[in-house]
């Protein structure tokens, strides 16, 4: 079951800013770990698995979905 109180008020913007400035990051150590920079190679790893967190498919959005299947059932059912 998702834990959908411990997320933080994100909006659709903040959200898109912040994978912009990931993608961003991605790209400069990808250029760095490709020049033999071991600890890009890990600050790479950690970025890649902070997008999929933050982008689309991210426990917010799983979150805000599951909320309204819920909803649609009660209506159903009420």
């Amino acid at each position: 079951m998702l834990d959908c109180n411990d997320t933080p008020a994100l909006s659709a913007r903040d959200l898109k800013l912040i994978q912009d400035a990931l993608q961003t990051q991605e790209k400069i150590l990808t250029l760095q770990s490709r020049a033999g920079g071991n600890s890009a190679k890990i600050k790479l790893n950690e970025i890649k698995d902070l997008m999929r967190r933050v982008g689309p498919g991210s426990t917010q959005q799983k979150c805000a979905a599951r909320r309204g299947w819920l909803g649609f059932r009660r209506a159903l059912s009420g």
